[in-house]
């Protein structure tokens, strides 16, 4: 491609240029403990998340100034209340003596009244995508490292099975890749950039891009991505890194990184806004998604949550009367986005105890879910959502996680939300369910043909 070979070419004019102006640029980034750091500082900016395997991160970008802050934790408002992301935030911020751009307590935090977002989609989207492959050119404060092979990474995205079309697969065609551009970056090596400080190491990328490319060609993009050098998986602590939601990830050079398909869904869902998946209470357990462990595409909650599918029936008190059985054919989830699930409100418990909702979904290995494990394959996936949040589509996590499955031509009686749901033989890609609500006990449900 010819950003390749210019960046090819443009390494011999450009590599002193570019090794001077990035260790200029960064030079006021780091300061150091010998300066005088203020007390508390008051900050107001955009608040960002990004989901780690391994810990939460949580930035403040300065409103006017771009400067990135680092914060110590998600921000609490007044009431004690978690603030979302993206929203634009004023706080105090305790300046950490070692690095200025980081906070060591935060206080007093108030969010704009603006209302945040709601992590749908909905809509059809195309996406430009800028993959910028990391490598660090020995400098006085550190050696080179190497990073992964451009044109490995451009064929993870591009191939017949590769990401494009994973996403195109998961999304129905609602969410496409018009464009993946994929580049070398190298950049002088920082102390800042050894630690692996992911804003640093996104700075300094897009540098090295705009001095080999121009800035139109960078900003022409909606996407980045920026995958590290090689040896820093220790340090970094994580092999996917994403805005949550937002417009970059960050990957490890390996195969539980950029060469791993799940993970690169995963956080590029995580831009979408969605959330890790769970099982008995576990995150990251759910392995029929790549929202958890598997790679395959989101379950049906996901899939809801983004606008992508849509539910065959919703059921609730006034749809789902007691003692009799409702039947519904559900076709498997990688076949088609219409009517590929049931969305389950049961609002006949108590108020205690009506705290989740239901989705009920037939998994099957094909299309995107080609790579779905047997686990799941050919069965019907219960998974449980908070249910205030789910009702109003609220920007937190609503704790998608797996209740079970249940396999063809078996019931499953669920005493918690007073459920008992018979499923048929499989018939190609579909199955029959039936679903009976009871008041007390299961046998209330007797007339399943």
């Amino acid at each position: 491609m010819p950003p390749f070979l210019l960046q090819r070419t443009g390494v011999r004019s450009f590599g002193h240029l570019a090794a001077a102006v990035l260790l200029l640029m960064l030079g006021p980034m780091v300061v150091g403990a010998s300066e005088r750091v203020p007390k508390r500082i008051s900050l107001q900016g955009k608040l960002k998340y990004k989901d780690a395997r391994v810990r939460d991160i949580w930035t403040l970008v300065q409103s006017g100034t771009g400067v990135v802050y680092k914060l110590p934790a998600q921000p609490l408002d007044l009431t004690g209340y978690p603030i979302p992301a993206t929203n634009i935030v004023t706080l105090d911020c305790t300046p950490d003596s070692e690095m200025g751009t980081g906070c060591t307590n935060i206080s007093r935090a108030q969010v704009s009244p603006a209302a945040g977002p709601v992590a749908r989609v909905n809509i059809d989207i195309t996406l430009r995508l800028l993959v910028m492959v990391v490598s660090y050119t020995a400098s006085s404060s550190c050696g080179d490292r190497a990073s992964a092979d451009v044109a490995d990474v451009r064929d993870a995205y591009t191939n017949e099975l590769g990401y494009m079309n994973f996403l195109r697969n998961c999304s129905y065609g609602q969410a496409t890749y018009s464009n993946v551009t994929v580049i070398s970056t190298p950049v002088p090596c920082t102390r800042s950039l050894e630690l692996c400080d992911e804003e640093n190491i996104a700075f300094t990328a897009r540098m090295s891009a705009t001095i080999m490319y121009g800035s139109a060609f960078v900003s022409s993009y909606s996407r980045y991505t920026y995958v590290v050098p090689y040896g820093l998986l220790s340090t970094c602590g994580w092999v996917g890194l994403a805005e949550l939601p937002g417009t970059q990830t960050w990957y490890t050079p390996d195969g539980d990184g950029i060469f791993n398909k799940g993970t690169v869904l995963q956080e590029s869902l995580h831009n979408f806004g969605l959330y890790h998946a769970w099982r008995n209470g576990t995150e990251y357990q759910d392995n029929s998604t790549s929202m958890g462990w598997g790679n395959s595409c989101p379950s049906a909650p996901e899939l809801w949550r983004l606008g992508w599918a849509s539910p065959l029936a919703q059921l609730n008190s006034s749809t789902l009367p007691p003692k009799t059985f409702k039947t519904y054919t559900l076709p498997a989830t990688y076949a088609t986005s219409q009517g590929n699930m049931l969305r389950i409100q049961p609002d006949w418990l108590s108020k205690r105890n009506y705290t989740k909702n239901l989705y009920l979904a037939l998994r099957m290995q094909g299309g995107g879910d080609r790579d779905l494990l047997d686990e799941f394959d050919g069965k019907v996936s219960v998974h449980e959502v908070n249910k205030t949040i789910d009702n109003v589509m609220t920007a937190v996590d609503p704790r998608f996680s797996l209740y079970g499955t249940i396999n063809a031509s078996t019931s499953l009686d669920m005493p918690s939300y007073k459920l008992r749901v018979i499923s048929s033989a499989l018939v190609s890609s579909a199955i029959t369910v039936q679903i009976c609500r009871y008041e007390r006990l299961p046998k209330e449900c007797v007339d399943a043909s």
